[in-house]
């Protein structure tokens, strides 16, 4: 896989319960690809994920983005984009890991039903799949403060928190592929998405790695973490791939990831460091019409789920959603969606 000359992981101290402390991804560029095509595909299927270049133009990127902030200054909590003063945690809407914005309306917001109707993205999932009969998740975004101003705004160190989105016994072998749009411009400073090239094809031998870990897991919930000491995060070493803006980042569910705060910001502390709306796309033919159902009522009652559409999660059920207090924030109104639209719904 192409990646910059001589880039390795640094890796200090290297006793295997101390792997993953000191180990800091490897910013690179890999291919660009086009939307749909066979090397997409096939770059997917070897690595694990896929960068897909212009799948929103440039300028509808800074349109997403704008609708975004429509959102977070709709929510009647004191927001405005151009004053950070007012982006503190009594203002900002519930976030959990990686500074992901769940709940409270986000999965229907102009900005992600927006993002949702370019072609390009759908026309990516449906060569993944070969299917292009496809169901749209209704999640959220991820937005990062900058934290030079606030230092608790920082996202979670990669080393912390490398997990897969697919339970090894509940779902095995290939499921689910994930993905991100990316809003703004990023580099090593400001993070992004972490992967570990190849880490997929490990996924069928997790029940036997960590039988006991696995098992404590339910059967439904997508989410195993990796203990710090696992050599599999660090051979080959993980990498931040380089996305401009309107790039979209998909990865195998079973791809072993997170995301990552870059080590220093120079100062910036007047704007968002990140902005990626999370979408994901899966054939009809794997949901059902008692699915199906919840999701058409999702529309009405402004509900955000998870990336998965072949089964009903409520993201306003969600721990950190439920501890928050809801009625200070303004949800969205529902949405007015086109044709295209609605086939996404199902």
């Amino acid at each position: 896989m192409p990646r910059s000359a001589g880039a390795r992981a640094t890796l200090v101290q290297m006793t295997e319960p101390e792997l993953t402390e000191h180990l800091e991804p490897v910013y690179t560029h890999v291919p660009r690809l086009a939307a749909g095509s066979l090397e997409m595909v096939e770059h997917l299927d070897e690595h694990g994920f896929a960068v897909i270049a212009n799948a929103l133009p440039t300028e509808a990127a800074a349109t997403a983005l704008s609708k975004l902030w429509d959102y977070l200054e709709e929510l009647g909590t004191g927001i405005d984009r151009a004053d950070p003063d007012t982006w503190g945690d009594e203002r900002w809407p519930t976030a959990v890991h990686g500074g992901i914005l769940p709940g409270h309306g986000i999965g229907h917001s102009a900005a992600q039903w927006y993002v949702r109707s370019f072609p390009a993205i759908k026309e990516a999932f449906a060569a993944v799949w070969d299917d292009d009969e496809l169901l749209v998740s209704f999640d959220g975004v991820s937005l990062w403060r900058p934290w030079a101003r606030n230092p608790q705004w920082r996202t979670n160190r990669a080393a912390s928190w490398f997990h897969i989105d697919q339970h090894p016994i509940g779902r095995p072998g290939f499921q689910c592929v994930q993905g991100l749009v990316n809003l703004l411009p990023m580099n090593a400073d400001t993070g992004g998405n972490v992967v570990i090239p190849g880490s997929h094809r490990h996924f069928a031998s997790l029940t036997d790695r960590y039988t006991e870990r696995v098992n404590r897991v339910p059967s439904s919930i997508d989410h195993f973490r990796f203990p710090n000491d696992d050599p599999l995060l660090g051979d080959p070493a993980p990498i931040m791939a380089h996305m401009e803006p309107g790039d979209l980042l998909l990865w195998d569910s079973r791809t072993i990831h997170c995301s990552h705060a870059g080590p220093q910001l120079d100062g910036i502390d007047d704007r968002l460091l990140r902005a990626v709306s999370l979408i994901c796309m899966m054939p009809k033919s794997r949901s059902n019409d008692a699915v199906i159902g919840k999701r058409r009522d999702a529309v009405q009652n402004v509900i955000s789920t998870t990336n998965w559409s072949d089964v009903w999660v409520n993201a306003d059920t969600f721990p950190d959603i439920v501890a928050s207090d809801a009625s200070r924030y303004t949800r969205p109104s529902p949405p007015d969606l086109s044709e295209y639209q609605r086939d996404l719904v199902g």
